[in-house]
């Protein structure tokens, strides 16, 4: 039974619900979930946990079991472009295959990207839950009515079985997907569009001797009587297939019947036994919402931006949204900031949600302009002739576009690339790099996430990223910074920092983490919670600057009598 009284509740036990339970779960922070379905996905639907996202989950001490559930590495390597998984290769663009990639992944970050799909993503993370006393989690409980006040949110909810109750809550965190009743009940509109109609098939097959020498996570289908593309689940035996459809068809055109006679025709042949597990219709969207929070509510993920999955980005998205707001959610609960801090989740996330909701639709429709449209209705008179000897013109034809479809796939700009810009981040001047989709160059600046760099730290080999703690702040300093750490030593009403400096307790290549960073062997960066620079010195500077930066990243007022902000300064040896 849901409690009557919870600091945070969360609409919506999809992915980023799930995540957000944990997050919160991760800094004790009371929170309850509502799901009105009664369990997880049983459709594999999203897949693509990329590399940020990965890092997020180790963060919280959930990578290895998504790792356990994921698409094995070794049948993640590239994506396959076929007339049918037993015809004719029109092209590949190759990933973990090219050793050259293979190495500039690794030097990116300590995770991988990994493709885990919904119905097994989600469980991992219900299950994570319950290791934290202060999540609730219910299934099996929908929200019929939301209304706020200046002090609170209240719930009212109900369950199949008739029972019902109110929860009143402080904040509310919505992740009730893209028709979200809680973002109609706050009034906040959407932009956007529908781009299209699609089927999405899951079945069973197994498909092992047509793909043992092919380990590509996505097979794209083209032929006279479909396009569209097949997704490998587990490598071998569960699959998806999604495509398009035209707008005088409908959704019940695509009995299981038919549905079999095109997975033949993706197969290209009938001597595999199949077993259909699922058909969902579903539409693909590129729509943001005009703000991400009203008052106490706040949105995330498909309740904020539906994006089309050309390109992974939607489960992500949402993640990083709350990665985002949770941390702050922790220091406002606790009386470490005001509740103005919240007031800069839409400011950063929503250019970051805007950018990946455009870009997916650009994915979408460069593959329709080269003719390789699976994802939307595919009219091309290419793929009337595309199969054997006679076929061999188109097939080249087709193959000339696949270069330039990289983007879609193959983004380590767009994952680690994007920065905050708002009145937390204390800028220095310097120019943002040029952005690439494809090509990430890491950066310090502030209001990028803090780049990797291998260390040793306690006796064990790590990513400086996994020195970042989402309920701190943490200062870097470099080995000749020690005045930085005695400035914050000497300072009070300031939220908790962690303060390391390279080449002491954290063993590391300080030169090589001053080039990365971009300071001198006297500079200091602060970094977020959640890993973003909030403030960098180049040099030595006055320990003003240092102060003055991290009560701006915890949204406090400049004069440090005035909000009377307790914190601790963690100087470790």
């Amino acid at each position: 039974m849901p409690k009557a009284f919870t600091d945070v509740a969360i609409i919506g036990g999809g992915p980023v619900g799930l995540a957000a339970a944990n997050l919160l779960g991760h800094l004790g922070i009371d929170c309850t979930l509502f799901e009105r379905n009664a369990s997880t996905s049983f459709h594999p639907r999203g897949h693509v946990v990329n590399t940020r996202t990965m890092e997020i989950l180790r963060g919280i001490g959930l990578e290895e079991a998504v790792n356990a559930v994921s698409l094995p590495v070794d049948r993640h390597a590239g994506i396959g472009f076929y007339t049918s998984l037993s015809g004719d290769e029109i092209g590949v663009i190759e990933t973990r295959r090219d050793p050259e990639w293979s190495r500039v992944e690794q030097s990116q970050s300590p995770a991988l990207k990994r493709s885990c799909p919904q119905d097994r993503f989600e469980p991992v993370l219900r299950e994570h839950t319950a290791a934290h006393a202060s999540v609730s989690v219910h299934f099996g409980r929908g929200i019929n009515r939301l209304v706020q006040d200046a002090d609170g949110v209240s719930l009212e909810w109900s369950a199949e079985d008739g029972a019902s109750g109110t929860t009143r809550a402080r904040y509310i965190i919505a992740a009730d997907g893209p028709r979200s009743e809680a973002r109609e009940a706050v009034g906040i509109a959407m932009e956007g569009r529908s781009i299209g109609q699609q089927i999405g098939i899951y079945f069973h097959a197994d498909l092992w001797p047509l793909v043992k020498d092919r380990p590509y996570l996505l097979f794209w289908i083209y032929n006279a009587r479909t396009s569209g593309v097949l997704i490998s689940l587990d490598g071998r035996n569960r699959w998806t297939y999604n495509f398009g459809y035209r707008d005088d068809e409908s959704r019940d055109d695509f009995t299981p019947e038919r549905c079999l006679d095109l997975l033949h025709a993706v197969i290209g042949s009938e001597d595999y036994p199949i077993e259909i597990k699922n058909i969902m219709p579903w539409r693909m969207q590129a729509r943001i919402a005009d703000s991400m929070q009203a008052g106490r509510v706040f949105l995330a993920g498909d309740a904020a931006h539906p994006l089309p999955p050309t390109g992974g980005q939607g489960m992500n998205t949402g993640i990083a949204d709350v990665h985002n707001l949770c941390w702050k959610l922790a220091m406002v609960l606790r009386g470490v900031a005001p509740e103005s801090l919240l007031e800069t989740y839409t400011t950063e996330r929503r250019p970051v949600a805007h950018f990946n909701v455009e870009q997916s639709a650009r994915n979408a429709q460069a593959m329709q302009r080269k003719g390789l449209s699976g994802m939307l209705a595919n009219d091309s008179a290419l793929l009337a002739n595309l199969e054997g000897p006679a076929g061999a013109e188109n097939r080249a034809r087709l193959a000339e576009g696949i270069p330039e479809q990289r983007a879609h796939f193959d983004y380590a700009g767009q994952t680690f690339g994007y920065f905050y810009d708002s009145p937390l981040i204390t800028g220095d001047g310097t120019p943002a790099p040029a952005f690439e989709v494809v090509t990430y160059t890491p950066c310090a600046r502030p209001g990028h996430r803090a780049p990797h760099l291998p260390v040793r730290y306690q006796g064990r080999a790590q990513s400086l990223i996994d020195l970042f703690a989402l309920d701190r702040f943490t200062l870097l300093t470099g080995p000749d910074g020690e005045g930085w750490r005695t400035a914050l030593a000497g300072a009070a009403d300031l939220p908790d920092v962690t303060a390391l400096t390279l080449g002491r307790e954290v063993e590391a290549d300080a030169t090589a983490w001053c080039s990365l960073y971009g300071v001198a062997p006297d500079g200091a960066v602060l970094v977020r919670p959640d890993g973003h620079v909030a403030w960098r010195s180049v040099n030595a500077g006055p320990a003003a600057d240092l102060i003055a930066a991290l009560r701006r990243a915890a949204g406090l007022g400049p004069d440090p009598v005035q909000d009377k902000i307790g914190g601790m300064i963690h100087a470790a040896s």
